[in-house]
């Protein structure tokens, strides 16, 4: 997989709406780039297999 560019970073802010100054470009670069080579590779045996859990549980009873 390719690293992100410095262009492709400031894009993918401005998509969000976060503005990365010139001068933390270069880290947020290699810290974002570093975590797409590590979840690239993180592949347990048998995760295919496992239901997905819920993010937003339902309420307790109690407070509903």
């Amino acid at each position: 997989m390719p690293d992100l560019s410095r262009e492709d970073l400031k894009a993918l802010g401005r998509a969000v709406g976060i503005e990365i100054d010139e001068h933390l470009l270069d880290e947020v670069a290699y810290n974002l780039n570093g975590l797409r080579d590590v979840l690239a590779n993180l592949n347990p045996p048998g995760v295919d297999k496992i239901e997905p859990l819920p993010i937003i549980y339902p309420p307790p009873k109690d407070l509903v």
